[in-house]
Protein backbone atom coordinates (compact mmCIF):
# COMPACT_ATOMS: atom_id res chain seq x y z
CA UNK A 1 0.00 0.00 0.00
CA UNK A 2 1.32 3.53 -0.84
CA UNK A 3 -0.15 6.91 0.14
CA UNK A 4 -0.93 9.17 -2.64
CA UNK A 5 -1.40 12.94 -2.48
CA UNK A 6 -5.39 13.65 -2.63
CA UNK A 7 -7.05 16.22 -4.98
CA UNK A 8 -5.02 16.08 -7.45
CA UNK A 9 -2.01 17.38 -5.45
CA UNK A 10 1.11 17.43 -6.98
CA UNK A 11 3.00 14.48 -6.53
CA UNK A 12 5.13 13.60 -3.46
CA UNK A 13 7.31 11.14 -1.66
CA UNK A 14 5.06 8.09 -0.82
CA UNK A 15 6.50 5.79 1.80
CA UNK A 16 5.29 2.15 2.88
CA UNK A 17 2.69 1.80 5.54
CA UNK A 18 3.74 -1.38 7.19
CA UNK A 19 2.76 -1.04 10.75
CA UNK A 20 0.73 1.31 10.17
CA UNK A 21 -2.43 -0.02 12.73
CA UNK A 22 0.44 -1.20 15.16
CA UNK A 23 1.00 0.47 18.67
CA UNK A 24 -2.54 2.39 18.92
CA UNK A 25 -2.48 3.97 22.48
CA UNK A 26 -4.89 5.12 24.72
CA UNK A 27 -7.52 8.06 24.08
CA UNK A 28 -6.22 9.39 27.08
CA UNK A 29 -2.72 10.37 25.31
CA UNK A 30 -4.42 11.16 21.97
CA UNK A 31 -6.23 14.02 23.58
CA UNK A 32 -3.58 15.72 25.24
CA UNK A 33 -2.40 16.44 21.35
CA UNK A 34 -5.80 17.92 21.47
CA UNK A 35 -5.24 21.02 23.53
CA UNK A 36 -3.47 23.76 21.88
CA UNK A 37 -1.85 26.97 23.74
CA UNK A 38 -4.83 29.08 22.97
CA UNK A 39 -7.92 29.53 21.77
CA UNK A 40 -9.96 31.79 20.00
CA UNK A 41 -13.50 32.80 21.57
CA UNK A 42 -16.59 33.34 18.65
CA UNK A 43 -19.58 35.41 19.29
CA UNK A 44 -22.47 33.21 17.47
CA UNK A 45 -24.78 35.97 15.31
CA UNK A 46 -22.67 38.53 15.01
CA UNK A 47 -20.88 38.29 11.33
CA UNK A 48 -18.47 40.80 10.28
CA UNK A 49 -19.04 42.62 6.93
CA UNK A 50 -16.77 41.05 4.15
CA UNK A 51 -13.71 43.24 3.29
CA UNK A 52 -12.58 42.63 0.08
CA UNK A 53 -9.08 42.27 -1.15
CA UNK A 54 -6.49 40.20 -2.75
CA UNK A 55 -6.23 36.51 -1.82
CA UNK A 56 -3.15 34.53 -0.88
CA UNK A 57 -2.79 31.32 -1.26
CA UNK A 58 -1.57 29.75 1.23
CA UNK A 59 -0.04 25.87 2.22
CA UNK A 60 1.58 25.79 5.28
CA UNK A 61 1.64 27.59 8.38
CA UNK A 62 4.29 28.77 11.03
CA UNK A 63 6.68 25.54 12.53
CA UNK A 64 7.13 27.21 15.66
CA UNK A 65 4.42 26.35 18.11
CA UNK A 66 4.14 22.86 16.28
CA UNK A 67 0.72 23.00 15.47
CA UNK A 68 -1.39 21.16 12.68
CA UNK A 69 -4.22 22.05 11.52
CA UNK A 70 -6.79 19.41 10.64
CA UNK A 71 -9.85 20.23 8.06
CA UNK A 72 -12.51 18.07 7.10
CA UNK A 73 -13.77 19.04 3.79
CA UNK A 74 -17.40 17.59 2.04
CA UNK A 75 -19.35 15.80 3.85
CA UNK A 76 -21.69 13.43 2.43
CA UNK A 77 -22.09 10.94 4.55
CA UNK A 78 -24.10 11.76 7.09
CA UNK A 79 -22.92 9.36 9.96
CA UNK A 80 -19.65 9.83 9.15
CA UNK A 81 -19.84 13.35 10.21
CA UNK A 82 -22.32 12.85 13.02
CA UNK A 83 -19.03 10.16 14.29
CA UNK A 84 -16.31 12.62 13.33
CA UNK A 85 -18.31 15.92 15.37
CA UNK A 86 -18.83 13.54 18.45
CA UNK A 87 -14.98 12.19 17.98
CA UNK A 88 -13.89 16.21 17.76
CA UNK A 89 -15.89 17.05 20.79
CA UNK A 90 -15.55 14.24 22.89
CA UNK A 91 -11.46 14.22 22.42
CA UNK A 92 -11.55 18.33 22.84
CA UNK A 93 -9.48 18.84 19.50
CA UNK A 94 -8.99 21.75 17.31
CA UNK A 95 -9.93 21.69 13.82
CA UNK A 96 -11.85 23.07 10.84
CA UNK A 97 -14.75 22.18 8.99
CA UNK A 98 -14.88 22.62 5.58
CA UNK A 99 -18.35 21.62 4.51
CA UNK A 100 -20.68 22.11 0.96
CA UNK A 101 -23.94 23.32 1.16
CA UNK A 102 -25.03 20.93 -1.18
CA UNK A 103 -25.00 18.26 2.11
CA UNK A 104 -26.49 20.38 4.35
CA UNK A 105 -28.66 17.61 5.90
CA UNK A 106 -25.70 16.16 7.16
CA UNK A 107 -23.99 19.32 9.10
CA UNK A 108 -27.55 20.49 10.04
CA UNK A 109 -28.34 17.93 11.91
CA UNK A 110 -25.01 18.51 13.86
CA UNK A 111 -25.86 22.24 14.26
CA UNK A 112 -26.02 22.15 18.25
CA UNK A 113 -22.52 20.48 18.74
CA UNK A 114 -20.43 21.95 15.98
CA UNK A 115 -22.39 25.75 17.29
CA UNK A 116 -21.32 24.79 20.91
CA UNK A 117 -17.44 24.28 19.35
CA UNK A 118 -17.47 27.40 17.24
CA UNK A 119 -18.54 29.54 20.69
CA UNK A 120 -15.49 28.11 22.16
CA UNK A 121 -12.79 28.47 19.34
CA UNK A 122 -12.67 24.70 19.20
CA UNK A 123 -13.65 24.50 16.19
CA UNK A 124 -13.52 27.11 13.03
CA UNK A 125 -15.42 26.93 9.27
CA UNK A 126 -13.65 27.42 6.10
CA UNK A 127 -16.14 28.32 2.95
CA UNK A 128 -15.74 24.93 0.38
CA UNK A 129 -18.49 26.23 -2.29
CA UNK A 130 -21.89 25.29 -2.37
CA UNK A 131 -21.95 22.77 -4.64
CA UNK A 132 -18.34 21.65 -4.66
CA UNK A 133 -17.97 22.68 -8.49
CA UNK A 134 -14.44 23.03 -10.60
CA UNK A 135 -14.54 27.20 -10.06
CA UNK A 136 -12.32 27.19 -13.23
CA UNK A 137 -14.63 25.84 -15.32
CA UNK A 138 -17.68 28.31 -14.39
CA UNK A 139 -18.21 31.94 -15.48
CA UNK A 140 -17.05 34.67 -12.73
CA UNK A 141 -20.99 35.41 -11.93
CA UNK A 142 -21.39 31.75 -10.99
CA UNK A 143 -17.95 31.34 -9.34
CA UNK A 144 -18.98 34.30 -6.50
CA UNK A 145 -22.70 32.38 -6.84
CA UNK A 146 -20.69 29.15 -5.23
CA UNK A 147 -19.01 31.32 -2.88
CA UNK A 148 -21.30 33.67 -1.69
CA UNK A 149 -24.53 31.11 -1.59
CA UNK A 150 -22.45 28.63 0.61
CA UNK A 151 -21.16 31.60 2.87
CA UNK A 152 -24.96 32.61 3.16
CA UNK A 153 -25.69 29.00 4.55
CA UNK A 154 -23.05 28.67 6.81
CA UNK A 155 -23.73 31.93 8.57
CA UNK A 156 -27.70 31.01 8.69
CA UNK A 157 -26.52 27.32 9.77
CA UNK A 158 -23.80 28.30 12.26
CA UNK A 159 -23.75 31.52 13.20
CA UNK A 160 -20.26 32.65 12.06
CA UNK A 161 -18.83 33.64 8.69
CA UNK A 162 -15.82 31.70 7.29
CA UNK A 163 -14.24 34.46 5.99
CA UNK A 164 -10.97 34.96 5.64
CA UNK A 165 -10.87 31.42 4.54
CA UNK A 166 -11.97 29.36 0.96
CA UNK A 167 -11.04 26.45 0.15
CA UNK A 168 -11.39 25.84 -3.69
CA UNK A 169 -12.68 22.40 -4.65
CA UNK A 170 -10.02 19.94 -5.97
CA UNK A 171 -7.47 22.76 -4.85
CA UNK A 172 -8.19 24.09 -8.33
CA UNK A 173 -7.61 27.72 -8.66
CA UNK A 174 -6.50 29.99 -11.02
CA UNK A 175 -6.15 34.60 -10.93
CA UNK A 176 -9.90 34.27 -11.73
CA UNK A 177 -10.53 32.54 -9.02
CA UNK A 178 -8.42 33.96 -6.46
CA UNK A 179 -9.96 37.24 -7.66
CA UNK A 180 -13.43 36.48 -7.55
CA UNK A 181 -11.90 34.86 -3.89
CA UNK A 182 -10.70 38.39 -2.71
CA UNK A 183 -13.79 40.64 -4.05
CA UNK A 184 -15.75 38.33 -1.42
CA UNK A 185 -13.50 38.96 1.03
CA UNK A 186 -12.04 35.50 1.27
CA UNK A 187 -8.58 36.78 1.23
CA UNK A 188 -6.83 32.98 2.67
CA UNK A 189 -7.48 30.25 -0.06
CA UNK A 190 -6.06 27.47 2.16
CA UNK A 191 -4.27 24.40 0.57
CA UNK A 192 -3.33 21.58 2.15
CA UNK A 193 0.99 20.22 3.04
CA UNK A 194 -0.33 16.57 3.56
CA UNK A 195 -3.48 14.51 3.09
CA UNK A 196 -5.16 11.65 4.61
CA UNK A 197 -6.24 10.99 0.90
CA UNK A 198 -9.77 9.99 2.55
CA UNK A 199 -11.66 11.21 -0.46
CA UNK A 200 -11.58 7.86 -1.69
CA UNK A 201 -12.66 5.13 0.80
CA UNK A 202 -9.57 4.10 3.01
CA UNK A 203 -8.93 1.55 5.94
CA UNK A 204 -8.22 2.80 9.39
CA UNK A 205 -4.76 1.79 8.97
CA UNK A 206 -4.31 3.75 5.89
CA UNK A 207 -5.36 6.82 7.35
CA UNK A 208 -3.47 6.39 9.97
CA UNK A 209 -0.36 5.82 8.59
CA UNK A 210 -0.83 8.99 6.05
CA UNK A 211 -1.03 11.35 9.00
CA UNK A 212 1.89 9.87 10.70
CA UNK A 213 4.19 10.93 7.68
CA UNK A 214 2.63 14.05 6.54
CA UNK A 215 2.30 15.67 10.17
CA UNK A 216 4.85 18.25 10.96
CA UNK A 217 5.17 21.39 12.62
CA UNK A 218 2.73 24.07 10.93
CA UNK A 219 1.10 21.26 8.64
CA UNK A 220 -2.21 21.80 7.38
CA UNK A 221 -3.94 18.36 6.64
CA UNK A 222 -6.71 17.95 4.30
CA UNK A 223 -9.08 15.39 5.33
CA UNK A 224 -12.72 14.66 4.27
CA UNK A 225 -15.93 13.53 6.65
CA UNK A 226 -17.05 11.43 3.62
CA UNK A 227 -16.22 7.79 5.10
CA UNK A 228 -16.31 5.83 7.80
CA UNK A 229 -12.24 5.55 8.32
CA UNK A 230 -11.31 8.80 9.33
CA UNK A 231 -13.90 9.22 12.17
CA UNK A 232 -13.16 6.10 13.64
CA UNK A 233 -9.29 6.53 13.36
CA UNK A 234 -9.76 10.18 15.21
CA UNK A 235 -8.47 8.37 18.54
CA UNK A 236 -5.37 7.39 16.89
CA UNK A 237 -4.65 10.14 14.61
CA UNK A 238 -4.51 12.27 17.66
CA UNK A 239 -2.03 9.68 19.45
CA UNK A 240 0.26 9.97 16.19
CA UNK A 241 0.32 13.81 16.87
CA UNK A 242 1.29 13.62 20.34
CA UNK A 243 4.17 11.24 20.16
CA UNK A 244 5.17 13.79 17.50
CA UNK A 245 4.61 16.45 20.23
CA UNK A 246 2.51 18.30 17.85
CA UNK A 247 -0.59 20.25 19.22
CA UNK A 248 -4.02 20.84 17.14
CA UNK A 249 -5.40 24.11 15.84
CA UNK A 250 -7.82 25.83 13.73
CA UNK A 251 -6.98 27.83 11.06
CA UNK A 252 -7.73 30.61 12.90
CA UNK A 253 -5.34 29.32 15.55
CA UNK A 254 -2.43 28.16 12.96
CA UNK A 255 -2.96 31.61 10.74
CA UNK A 256 -4.39 34.19 12.02
CA UNK A 257 -6.89 36.71 10.47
Amino acid sequence: MKLGVDHRTSSAAEPAAAGAGAGATSATVAARAAQPAAKIVVRLGRIPRAVPGPAHVVSLGPAARRRVALTFDDGFCAGCVRDLVRAVERTGAHVTFCPNGVYAGAWEAQRKPIRRMLATGQVAICNHTFSHADLRQIDDARKRDEIDRNERWIERTFGVTARPYLRPPYGAYDSAVLAAAGDAGFTRVVMWSGTLADSSERTEDYVVAAIRYWAKPGAIILAHGNYPATPRAFDRILAVLRHAHLRTATLPELLGR
